[in-house]
């Protein structure tokens, strides 16, 4: 079966005019021509976003989708308010996506005149109110006074609600596949079910976070390490910040992740005792030669500066590695998903202006 797509994305107007669809309308006019450019389509597949718009306009799109002879399956991909709700009646299958919303009130307008004119006014309103009250009640099964009472209360609903009450049947969740580039033979693109999406996205976050990871180790961000007397260094990681911070039931590693066994003698004088890789006691350094003591701090403080001297080199030069590893992959994602057909992976199954919900204006004309 051969499908086409017809985009309603914006107020519903009766203004025919080449330019409304600059200014965001939707008309009849637009949407034949539509329709007329999927000629060989079997199917048309209708997708909404509206705040709805002229009621009379509403109905006549509904009714030229209806009357094409093709199936028609529309999908609510936002909003659907007012008049919009009509025109997604006239699909067999109704579909809307989960974060999408459905509204529906009573018709509204604007007049002007006499007593006369304004009853007159008044009895049309009344006429339009009951043609799409009997609209609803047919489409969806409920009673005529549950839809009268919705109307009457401008009535949003999410997914479910809108299922759950007929005016959809079916709710579209998230894209489950896509055509994603190959992360093994770039610039080929493959079809990847959720699995193999999940996998390949998860190695290629894996792999930049590595990169970060090794950076903030590099550039010694809350990693404490000490060199004590033997030479031997010890990673406290990120429990502290200073030797002073450190105490009792800290745990260390030395080379290799291996953990410190014994005493090792810190440049203050004090004796770290290990156990397993948990620090179990520190013992105050004994009375002796002050200077010594000095002297191996100073040593001590000169390693640590040669050591954050490179540390601050390696850093630089991670991060520009870094950058061009986020640059070449963002490249490569927009090169490799230009032919993504988001419809191929789908799960199926009058206001001339916009309703603002939270000011609580209504359209000038429709519902």
């Amino acid at each position: 079966m051969k499908e086409g797509h017809i985009f309603i994305q914006g107020i519903i107007s009766p203004w025919q005019d080449k330019a409304a669809e600059d200014y965001g309308e939707v008309n009849i006019k637009q949407v034949t021509q539509q329709i007329q450019n999927n000629k060989e389509a079997d199917k048309l597949i209708v997708h909404i976003h509206s705040p709805g718009g002229d009621v009379d306009e509403g109905f006549g799109i509904h009714d030229i989708l209806v009357a094409s002879g093709k199936e028609i399956e529309t999908r609510i991909e936002g909003l659907c308010a007012s008049i919009a709700t009509v025109i997604a009646m006239a699909g067999t299958v109704r579909a809307i996506t989960e974060n999408s919303e459905f509204m529906i009130h009573t018709p509204w307008t604007m007049v002007g005149g006499d007593a006369d004119e304004l009853k007159k006014y008044t009895d049309q309103l009344q006429a339009i109110e009951d043609k799409v009250i009997d609209f609803y009640v047919a489409k969806t099964g409920s009673s005529r006074e549950s839809i009268e009472a919705m109307m009457k209360n401008e009535t949003w609903l999410d997914a479910n609600q809108a299922k759950e009450l007929g005016f959809v049947t079916e709710i579209i969740t998230t894209m489950k596949a896509v055509a994603l580039f190959n992360v093994n033979k770039p610039n080929k693109n493959i079809t990847m079910n959720q699995k193999e999406l999940e996998t390949a996205v998860e190695k290629g976050h894996n792999s930049l976070l590595d990169k970060i990871r090794k950076m903030l180790n590099l550039s010694g961000v809350k990693m404490l390490t000490i060199t004590a007397a033997d030479g031997t260094i010890l990673d406290f990681g990120e429990q502290a910040a200073s030797i002073e911070e450190i105490v009792v039931g800290m745990t260390a590693t030395i080379e290799g992740g291996a953990p410190p066994e014994g005493d090792y003698v810190m440049p203050d004088g004090r004796t770290f005792v290990f156990a397993a890789g948990v620090l179990t006691e520190i013992k105050e350094a004994a009375g002796g030669d002050d200077a010594e003591a000095l002297k191996a701090e100073i040593e001590q403080l000169k390693k640590d500066l040669d050591a954050e001297k490179a540390k601050n080199t390696a850093t630089k030069a991670a991060i520009v590695d870094l950058q061009k590893d986020i640059t070449k992959f963002k490249a490569q994602m927009k090169s490799d998903i230009k032919g993504i057909d988001p419809d191929k992976f789908r799960d199926t199954g009058g206001d001339n202006q916009p309703v603002n919900r939270f000011a609580g204006n209504k359209p000038k004309i429709g519902v």
